[in-house]
Protein backbone atom coordinates (compact mmCIF):
# COMPACT_ATOMS: atom_id res chain seq x y z
CA UNK A 1 0.00 0.00 0.00
CA UNK A 2 1.40 3.48 -0.95
CA UNK A 3 2.60 5.87 1.22
CA UNK A 4 -0.59 7.79 0.37
CA UNK A 5 -3.01 5.19 0.87
CA UNK A 6 -1.19 4.42 4.49
CA UNK A 7 -2.22 7.83 5.76
CA UNK A 8 -5.55 8.00 3.92
CA UNK A 9 -7.88 9.25 6.67
CA UNK A 10 -6.01 12.49 7.64
CA UNK A 11 -7.94 14.63 6.26
CA UNK A 12 -10.89 13.16 5.94
CA UNK A 13 -12.73 14.96 8.73
CA UNK A 14 -12.05 18.48 7.10
CA UNK A 15 -13.97 17.48 4.26
CA UNK A 16 -16.95 16.62 6.37
CA UNK A 17 -17.07 19.66 8.53
CA UNK A 18 -20.50 20.90 8.88
CA UNK A 19 -22.23 17.04 7.98
CA UNK A 20 -24.45 15.37 9.58
CA UNK A 21 -21.73 12.52 10.19
CA UNK A 22 -20.20 14.96 13.35
CA UNK A 23 -21.69 13.91 15.91
CA UNK A 24 -19.92 14.15 18.98
CA UNK A 25 -18.05 11.00 19.30
CA UNK A 26 -19.52 10.15 22.83
CA UNK A 27 -23.13 10.57 21.23
CA UNK A 28 -22.13 8.51 18.84
CA UNK A 29 -20.61 5.68 21.18
CA UNK A 30 -23.84 5.70 23.46
CA UNK A 31 -26.59 5.89 21.13
CA UNK A 32 -25.24 2.67 19.21
CA UNK A 33 -23.54 1.00 22.48
CA UNK A 34 -26.35 -1.62 22.52
CA UNK A 35 -26.73 -2.31 18.41
CA UNK A 36 -25.10 -5.68 17.65
CA UNK A 37 -21.26 -6.13 16.35
CA UNK A 38 -18.43 -7.91 18.06
CA UNK A 39 -20.06 -8.54 21.25
CA UNK A 40 -18.45 -7.58 24.64
CA UNK A 41 -15.44 -5.49 25.33
CA UNK A 42 -13.74 -7.58 27.48
CA UNK A 43 -14.45 -9.66 31.19
CA UNK A 44 -14.31 -6.69 33.17
CA UNK A 45 -11.51 -4.45 35.12
CA UNK A 46 -12.03 -6.42 38.25
CA UNK A 47 -10.85 -9.80 35.97
CA UNK A 48 -8.08 -8.57 34.59
CA UNK A 49 -4.30 -10.04 35.61
CA UNK A 50 -0.88 -8.56 35.05
CA UNK A 51 0.22 -5.15 34.15
CA UNK A 52 -2.71 -2.66 33.86
CA UNK A 53 -0.92 0.31 31.82
CA UNK A 54 0.06 0.16 27.91
CA UNK A 55 2.05 2.23 25.53
CA UNK A 56 0.15 2.44 22.13
CA UNK A 57 2.41 3.95 19.29
CA UNK A 58 1.87 4.71 15.71
CA UNK A 59 3.63 7.09 13.43
CA UNK A 60 3.07 10.81 13.14
CA UNK A 61 0.11 11.76 10.41
CA UNK A 62 -2.20 14.38 10.33
CA UNK A 63 -2.69 16.02 14.03
CA UNK A 64 -6.18 16.41 14.33
CA UNK A 65 -6.48 12.61 13.23
CA UNK A 66 -4.08 11.44 16.12
CA UNK A 67 -6.36 13.38 18.30
CA UNK A 68 -9.45 11.04 17.33
CA UNK A 69 -7.59 8.13 18.07
CA UNK A 70 -5.98 9.31 21.28
CA UNK A 71 -9.27 9.66 22.27
CA UNK A 72 -10.46 6.03 21.01
CA UNK A 73 -7.21 4.64 22.88
CA UNK A 74 -7.77 6.64 26.01
CA UNK A 75 -11.70 4.95 25.73
CA UNK A 76 -10.58 2.13 25.35
CA UNK A 77 -8.50 2.25 28.51
CA UNK A 78 -11.23 3.39 30.63
CA UNK A 79 -13.56 0.74 29.60
CA UNK A 80 -11.25 -2.53 30.40
CA UNK A 81 -9.36 -0.15 33.57
CA UNK A 82 -6.00 0.15 31.86
CA UNK A 83 -3.81 3.55 31.95
CA UNK A 84 -3.38 4.09 28.11
CA UNK A 85 -0.04 6.49 26.87
CA UNK A 86 0.24 7.19 23.00
CA UNK A 87 3.24 7.84 21.44
CA UNK A 88 3.54 8.99 17.80
CA UNK A 89 7.12 8.86 15.95
CA UNK A 90 8.13 9.90 12.60
CA UNK A 91 7.79 7.94 9.86
CA UNK A 92 10.80 7.75 8.48
CA UNK A 93 12.63 5.32 10.85
CA UNK A 94 9.37 4.13 12.92
CA UNK A 95 9.59 0.16 11.45
CA UNK A 96 13.23 0.31 11.90
CA UNK A 97 13.10 0.68 15.46
CA UNK A 98 10.71 -1.47 16.00
CA UNK A 99 12.94 -4.06 14.81
CA UNK A 100 16.46 -2.78 16.21
CA UNK A 101 14.04 -2.84 19.51
CA UNK A 102 13.22 -6.36 19.18
CA UNK A 103 16.66 -8.00 18.15
CA UNK A 104 17.80 -5.87 21.57
CA UNK A 105 15.25 -7.58 23.38
CA UNK A 106 12.91 -4.81 24.17
CA UNK A 107 10.02 -3.10 23.37
CA UNK A 108 8.74 0.58 23.26
CA UNK A 109 5.47 -0.34 22.26
CA UNK A 110 2.73 -2.88 23.51
CA UNK A 111 0.52 -2.37 20.87
CA UNK A 112 1.95 -0.66 17.50
CA UNK A 113 0.98 -0.19 13.88
CA UNK A 114 1.86 -2.03 11.11
CA UNK A 115 2.19 -1.48 6.95
CA UNK A 116 0.96 -4.76 5.27
CA UNK A 117 4.64 -5.00 3.85
CA UNK A 118 5.99 -5.79 7.48
CA UNK A 119 3.60 -8.07 9.37
CA UNK A 120 4.99 -11.66 8.13
CA UNK A 121 8.90 -10.61 8.50
CA UNK A 122 8.25 -9.42 11.58
CA UNK A 123 6.04 -12.28 12.15
CA UNK A 124 8.88 -14.41 11.35
CA UNK A 125 10.93 -12.47 13.45
CA UNK A 126 8.76 -13.61 16.76
CA UNK A 127 7.81 -9.97 16.82
CA UNK A 128 4.17 -10.39 17.67
CA UNK A 129 2.41 -13.03 19.25
CA UNK A 130 -0.90 -14.68 17.03
CA UNK A 131 -3.90 -12.81 17.29
CA UNK A 132 -6.01 -15.74 16.52
CA UNK A 133 -5.41 -17.38 19.71
CA UNK A 134 -6.94 -14.31 21.63
CA UNK A 135 -10.02 -14.16 18.87
CA UNK A 136 -10.91 -17.81 19.28
CA UNK A 137 -10.32 -17.71 23.36
CA UNK A 138 -13.05 -14.49 22.99
CA UNK A 139 -15.66 -15.65 20.52
CA UNK A 140 -14.02 -12.58 18.60
CA UNK A 141 -16.59 -13.09 15.37
CA UNK A 142 -13.63 -13.17 12.48
CA UNK A 143 -16.84 -12.50 9.81
CA UNK A 144 -17.35 -9.12 10.93
CA UNK A 145 -13.76 -8.47 8.84
CA UNK A 146 -13.32 -8.01 5.15
CA UNK A 147 -12.29 -11.67 4.57
CA UNK A 148 -9.12 -10.18 2.39
CA UNK A 149 -8.26 -7.62 4.90
CA UNK A 150 -8.24 -9.60 8.18
CA UNK A 151 -6.42 -12.48 5.99
CA UNK A 152 -3.07 -10.08 5.06
CA UNK A 153 -2.27 -10.23 8.57
CA UNK A 154 -1.99 -13.43 8.61
CA UNK A 155 0.49 -15.77 7.12
CA UNK A 156 0.63 -19.86 7.40
CA UNK A 157 -2.21 -19.93 10.17
CA UNK A 158 -0.69 -17.25 12.27
CA UNK A 159 -2.59 -14.05 12.85
CA UNK A 160 -0.03 -11.53 13.52
CA UNK A 161 -2.13 -7.97 13.45
CA UNK A 162 -5.89 -7.36 13.26
CA UNK A 163 -6.87 -4.56 11.04
CA UNK A 164 -6.90 -0.97 11.97
CA UNK A 165 -8.87 0.87 8.92
CA UNK A 166 -9.79 -1.06 5.54
CA UNK A 167 -10.85 -0.33 1.95
CA UNK A 168 -9.34 -0.92 -1.40
CA UNK A 169 -9.15 -0.57 -4.92
CA UNK A 170 -12.78 1.14 -6.44
CA UNK A 171 -12.93 3.12 -9.93
CA UNK A 172 -13.99 7.14 -9.53
CA UNK A 173 -15.55 8.87 -12.06
CA UNK A 174 -16.74 12.34 -12.51
CA UNK A 175 -19.91 12.46 -13.66
CA UNK A 176 -19.98 15.54 -15.42
CA UNK A 177 -17.31 14.87 -18.07
CA UNK A 178 -19.37 11.26 -18.82
CA UNK A 179 -22.49 13.76 -18.83
CA UNK A 180 -20.29 15.88 -21.36
CA UNK A 181 -19.55 13.11 -23.67
CA UNK A 182 -22.78 11.45 -23.42
CA UNK A 183 -21.13 8.17 -22.19
CA UNK A 184 -23.43 5.92 -19.77
CA UNK A 185 -22.14 5.63 -16.21
CA UNK A 186 -20.16 2.91 -14.73
CA UNK A 187 -22.08 0.13 -12.90
CA UNK A 188 -21.73 -2.73 -10.46
CA UNK A 189 -21.49 -5.33 -13.30
CA UNK A 190 -20.02 -3.50 -16.05
CA UNK A 191 -17.26 -5.47 -18.01
CA UNK A 192 -14.03 -4.52 -19.59
CA UNK A 193 -15.74 -4.33 -22.93
CA UNK A 194 -17.86 -1.67 -21.75
CA UNK A 195 -14.63 -0.50 -19.61
CA UNK A 196 -12.94 0.08 -23.17
CA UNK A 197 -16.14 1.43 -24.82
CA UNK A 198 -16.62 4.42 -22.44
CA UNK A 199 -12.47 4.92 -23.08
CA UNK A 200 -12.94 5.60 -26.48
CA UNK A 201 -15.92 8.13 -26.21
CA UNK A 202 -14.11 9.95 -23.08
CA UNK A 203 -10.64 9.85 -24.26
CA UNK A 204 -9.77 13.98 -26.13
CA UNK A 205 -6.21 13.94 -25.80
CA UNK A 206 -6.65 16.88 -28.20
CA UNK A 207 -8.17 18.89 -25.56
CA UNK A 208 -5.97 17.52 -22.83
CA UNK A 209 -8.65 15.13 -21.52
CA UNK A 210 -8.11 11.74 -20.79
CA UNK A 211 -10.03 8.37 -20.10
CA UNK A 212 -8.06 6.99 -16.84
CA UNK A 213 -5.80 7.69 -14.60
CA UNK A 214 -4.47 4.04 -13.31
CA UNK A 215 -2.28 4.91 -9.43
CA UNK A 216 -0.85 2.66 -7.64
CA UNK A 217 -0.21 0.07 -10.98
CA UNK A 218 2.07 -2.81 -9.80
CA UNK A 219 1.16 -6.66 -9.74
CA UNK A 220 0.65 -5.97 -6.18
CA UNK A 221 -2.85 -3.45 -6.64
CA UNK A 222 -3.94 -2.23 -9.83
CA UNK A 223 -2.33 -4.33 -12.21
CA UNK A 224 -2.92 -7.48 -9.61
CA UNK A 225 -6.46 -7.04 -10.19
CA UNK A 226 -6.43 -6.65 -14.05
CA UNK A 227 -4.67 -10.43 -13.57
CA UNK A 228 -7.34 -11.71 -11.63
CA UNK A 229 -10.10 -10.56 -13.32
CA UNK A 230 -9.06 -12.47 -16.50
CA UNK A 231 -8.92 -15.56 -14.84
CA UNK A 232 -5.19 -15.31 -14.15
CA UNK A 233 -3.14 -16.39 -10.77
CA UNK A 234 0.08 -14.86 -9.53
CA UNK A 235 1.51 -17.66 -7.03
CA UNK A 236 0.84 -21.12 -6.25
CA UNK A 237 -1.33 -22.10 -3.07
CA UNK A 238 2.01 -21.96 -1.31
CA UNK A 239 3.03 -18.71 -2.16
CA UNK A 240 6.58 -19.67 -2.93
CA UNK A 241 6.67 -20.03 -6.73
CA UNK A 242 5.07 -16.97 -9.41
CA UNK A 243 3.21 -18.82 -12.00
CA UNK A 244 1.90 -15.72 -13.98
CA UNK A 245 4.55 -15.55 -16.19
CA UNK A 246 3.39 -18.28 -18.26
CA UNK A 247 -0.55 -18.21 -16.75
CA UNK A 248 -2.42 -16.98 -20.18
CA UNK A 249 -5.02 -15.15 -18.58
CA UNK A 250 -2.74 -13.24 -16.05
CA UNK A 251 -0.61 -12.60 -19.60
CA UNK A 252 -3.84 -11.01 -21.30
CA UNK A 253 -5.29 -8.66 -17.74
CA UNK A 254 -1.39 -7.33 -17.92
CA UNK A 255 -1.56 -6.75 -21.48
CA UNK A 256 -5.00 -4.89 -21.41
CA UNK A 257 -3.39 -2.83 -18.58
CA UNK A 258 -0.42 -1.58 -20.35
CA UNK A 259 -2.28 -1.35 -23.48
CA UNK A 260 -4.47 1.44 -21.71
CA UNK A 261 -1.16 3.13 -21.93
CA UNK A 262 0.68 2.47 -24.89
CA UNK A 263 -1.11 1.18 -27.60
CA UNK A 264 -4.33 3.36 -26.78
CA UNK A 265 -3.00 6.07 -24.76
CA UNK A 266 -5.99 6.25 -22.28
CA UNK A 267 -4.10 7.33 -19.86
CA UNK A 268 -2.31 10.90 -19.25
CA UNK A 269 1.41 11.26 -20.74
CA UNK A 270 3.73 12.00 -18.58
CA UNK A 271 4.40 15.90 -19.93
CA UNK A 272 0.74 16.19 -18.87
CA UNK A 273 0.78 15.28 -15.94
CA UNK A 274 3.73 17.52 -14.93
CA UNK A 275 1.59 20.62 -15.96
CA UNK A 276 -0.40 20.65 -13.38
CA UNK A 277 1.60 18.80 -10.47
CA UNK A 278 0.56 18.00 -7.72
CA UNK A 279 -2.68 17.87 -8.40
CA UNK A 280 -3.78 14.71 -9.72
CA UNK A 281 -5.37 14.42 -13.29
CA UNK A 282 -8.71 13.11 -11.86
CA UNK A 283 -8.86 16.07 -9.39
CA UNK A 284 -7.82 18.52 -12.17
CA UNK A 285 -10.53 17.02 -14.17
CA UNK A 286 -7.91 16.09 -16.65
CA UNK A 287 -9.20 12.19 -16.52
CA UNK A 288 -12.44 10.95 -16.12
CA UNK A 289 -11.91 7.99 -14.62
CA UNK A 290 -9.22 7.29 -11.66
CA UNK A 291 -8.36 3.68 -10.58
CA UNK A 292 -7.18 3.90 -7.46
CA UNK A 293 -7.69 3.24 -3.25
CA UNK A 294 -10.59 4.63 -1.10
CA UNK A 295 -8.49 6.77 0.67
CA UNK A 296 -9.06 9.26 -2.32
CA UNK A 297 -12.69 9.85 -2.51
CA UNK A 298 -12.41 12.26 0.01
CA UNK A 299 -9.59 14.95 -2.12
CA UNK A 300 -11.35 14.13 -5.38
CA UNK A 301 -14.78 14.76 -3.54
CA UNK A 302 -12.99 18.42 -2.45
CA UNK A 303 -12.08 18.79 -5.79
CA UNK A 304 -14.67 18.21 -8.27
CA UNK A 305 -17.64 18.57 -5.82
CA UNK A 306 -20.17 15.50 -3.92
CA UNK A 307 -22.23 16.02 -6.85
CA UNK A 308 -19.89 15.14 -9.79
CA UNK A 309 -18.35 11.66 -7.88
CA UNK A 310 -19.51 8.59 -7.94
CA UNK A 311 -17.80 4.97 -7.65
CA UNK A 312 -18.36 1.43 -9.31
CA UNK A 313 -16.09 -1.29 -8.16
CA UNK A 314 -13.26 -3.27 -11.32
CA UNK A 315 -15.25 -4.47 -14.28
CA UNK A 316 -16.10 -7.90 -14.42
CA UNK A 317 -13.41 -10.39 -16.72
CA UNK A 318 -14.47 -12.48 -20.00
CA UNK A 319 -15.71 -15.09 -17.51
CA UNK A 320 -17.42 -13.11 -15.10
CA UNK A 321 -14.85 -12.69 -12.06
CA UNK A 322 -14.52 -9.75 -10.11
CA UNK A 323 -12.12 -8.66 -7.69
CA UNK A 324 -10.69 -5.73 -6.13
CA UNK A 325 -7.81 -5.02 -3.94
CA UNK A 326 -8.28 -4.56 -0.32
CA UNK A 327 -5.76 -2.69 1.96
CA UNK A 328 -5.21 -0.60 4.80
CA UNK A 329 -2.96 -0.95 8.10
CA UNK A 330 -3.05 -2.83 10.90
CA UNK A 331 -2.45 -3.09 14.65
CA UNK A 332 -0.31 -5.73 16.12
CA UNK A 333 0.59 -6.39 20.07
CA UNK A 334 4.28 -7.14 20.54
CA UNK A 335 5.51 -10.40 21.68
CA UNK A 336 7.54 -8.94 24.35
CA UNK A 337 4.87 -6.55 25.83
CA UNK A 338 4.75 -7.67 29.29
CA UNK A 339 0.90 -5.89 29.28
CA UNK A 340 -0.56 -8.30 26.21
CA UNK A 341 -3.47 -9.27 28.40
CA UNK A 342 -4.62 -5.45 28.99
CA UNK A 343 -3.23 -4.76 25.32
CA UNK A 344 -5.00 -7.18 23.86
CA UNK A 345 -8.50 -6.47 25.97
CA UNK A 346 -8.01 -2.78 24.55
CA UNK A 347 -7.47 -3.50 21.02
CA UNK A 348 -10.60 -5.98 20.92
CA UNK A 349 -12.66 -3.09 22.43
CA UNK A 350 -11.54 -1.00 19.44
CA UNK A 351 -13.80 -2.90 17.06
CA UNK A 352 -17.10 -3.21 19.35
CA UNK A 353 -19.89 -0.83 18.67
CA UNK A 354 -18.71 1.85 21.45
CA UNK A 355 -15.22 1.66 20.26
CA UNK A 356 -15.85 1.52 16.56
CA UNK A 357 -18.42 4.36 16.38
CA UNK A 358 -16.87 6.73 18.44
CA UNK A 359 -14.19 9.21 17.78
CA UNK A 360 -12.24 6.40 16.28
CA UNK A 361 -14.50 6.68 12.98
CA UNK A 362 -13.69 10.17 12.46
CA UNK A 363 -9.77 8.75 11.62
CA UNK A 364 -10.07 5.77 9.35
CA UNK A 365 -9.61 5.74 5.62
CA UNK A 366 -12.43 2.69 6.18
CA UNK A 367 -13.99 0.77 8.67
CA UNK A 368 -11.73 -2.61 9.20
CA UNK A 369 -15.32 -4.26 10.63
CA UNK A 370 -17.80 -4.73 7.62
CA UNK A 371 -20.95 -3.63 9.95
CA UNK A 372 -19.59 -0.70 11.20
CA UNK A 373 -19.55 0.55 6.91
CA UNK A 374 -23.51 0.02 7.40
CA UNK A 375 -24.20 2.37 10.14
CA UNK A 376 -25.66 5.73 9.04
CA UNK A 377 -22.56 7.59 10.90
CA UNK A 378 -20.46 6.14 8.09
CA UNK A 379 -22.85 6.10 5.38
CA UNK A 380 -23.46 9.87 5.46
CA UNK A 381 -20.25 10.80 3.97
CA UNK A 382 -21.23 8.65 0.71
CA UNK A 383 -24.91 9.92 0.55
CA UNK A 384 -26.10 9.17 -2.93
CA UNK A 385 -23.42 7.29 -4.44
CA UNK A 386 -22.74 3.55 -5.31
CA UNK A 387 -20.16 3.23 -2.72
CA UNK A 388 -22.02 0.15 -1.48
CA UNK A 389 -21.32 -1.95 -5.16
CA UNK A 390 -17.22 -1.46 -3.86
CA UNK A 391 -17.66 -2.60 -0.78
CA UNK A 392 -19.88 -6.10 -1.68
CA UNK A 393 -17.06 -6.73 -3.91
CA UNK A 394 -14.27 -5.89 -1.30
CA UNK A 395 -16.86 -8.51 0.84
CA UNK A 396 -17.36 -11.35 -1.79
CA UNK A 397 -14.64 -10.66 -3.85
CA UNK A 398 -11.45 -9.07 -2.46
CA UNK A 399 -7.84 -10.01 -2.61
CA UNK A 400 -4.62 -8.78 -0.84
CA UNK A 401 -1.46 -7.09 -1.68
CA UNK A 402 0.32 -9.39 -2.72
CA UNK A 403 1.73 -10.28 1.13
CA UNK A 404 4.74 -12.05 1.04
CA UNK A 405 7.50 -12.81 3.84
CA UNK A 406 10.18 -10.84 1.53
CA UNK A 407 8.21 -7.81 2.03
CA UNK A 408 8.64 -4.28 0.39
CA UNK A 409 11.12 -6.38 -1.71
CA UNK A 410 9.07 -8.60 -3.49
CA UNK A 411 6.87 -5.62 -4.84
CA UNK A 412 10.06 -3.84 -6.01
CA UNK A 413 11.07 -7.11 -7.71
CA UNK A 414 7.70 -7.73 -9.47
CA UNK A 415 7.11 -4.95 -10.79
CA UNK A 416 10.38 -3.37 -11.74
CA UNK A 417 9.70 -5.46 -15.48
CA UNK A 418 6.16 -4.01 -15.15
CA UNK A 419 6.77 -0.71 -14.64
CA UNK A 420 9.05 -0.84 -18.06
CA UNK A 421 6.52 -2.14 -19.78
CA UNK A 422 3.77 0.13 -19.09
CA UNK A 423 6.25 3.05 -20.76
CA UNK A 424 6.56 1.04 -23.85
CA UNK A 425 10.20 -0.15 -23.44
CA UNK A 426 9.67 -4.08 -23.01
CA UNK A 427 6.29 -5.90 -24.26
CA UNK A 428 3.70 -7.46 -21.79
CA UNK A 429 4.39 -10.96 -22.14
CA UNK A 430 8.43 -10.36 -21.81
CA UNK A 431 7.75 -8.46 -19.11
CA UNK A 432 5.71 -10.95 -17.22
CA UNK A 433 8.00 -13.81 -17.69
CA UNK A 434 11.62 -11.59 -16.18
CA UNK A 435 9.59 -10.23 -13.08
CA UNK A 436 7.90 -14.13 -12.66
CA UNK A 437 11.55 -15.21 -13.09
CA UNK A 438 13.07 -12.90 -10.85
CA UNK A 439 10.30 -13.31 -8.40
CA UNK A 440 11.36 -17.16 -8.08
CA UNK A 441 15.06 -16.08 -7.92
CA UNK A 442 13.50 -14.40 -4.89
CA UNK A 443 11.49 -17.09 -3.33
CA UNK A 444 14.67 -19.51 -4.07
CA UNK A 445 16.57 -17.47 -1.30
CA UNK A 446 14.20 -17.94 1.48
CA UNK A 447 15.25 -19.43 4.95
CA UNK A 448 14.16 -22.69 5.37
CA UNK A 449 12.38 -21.48 8.70
CA UNK A 450 9.94 -19.39 6.01
CA UNK A 451 8.42 -22.64 4.64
Amino acid sequence: MSRAEQAAGLSRRRALAGGAALAAGGALAGACAGAGGSGDASGGPAQLEGPREIQWMGYQSDPVRQGYFEESFKAAGKANGVAVNVTWEASADYWTKRQAEFAGGTTAADIMVLNVDWVIPGGLQGMFPDHGEYMRRDKVDAKQYYKAGLDMWAWKGKQWAIPLQGGGELVLYNKRLFDEKGVKYPHKDWTYDEFLAACQKLNDPGNNRFAVDVQQNGLHYMMGTFVYNFGGKLFNDARDRAVYGDDPGAIQGAELDVDLHVKYRYTPPPEARQAIAPVPPFDAGMAAMEINGSFRHTPARTALGAQNLDFAPPPKGPKGQQTATVGGNGWAIAALSKAREAAWRCLKWMHTKEGMLGPQLKSVSWPPVIWAASTPEWTEIFKGSHIDDVAKVWASGGHDLMVLPEGSKAWTTANTPMNAALKGEIATRAAMQESARQMNDLFAQRPASWK
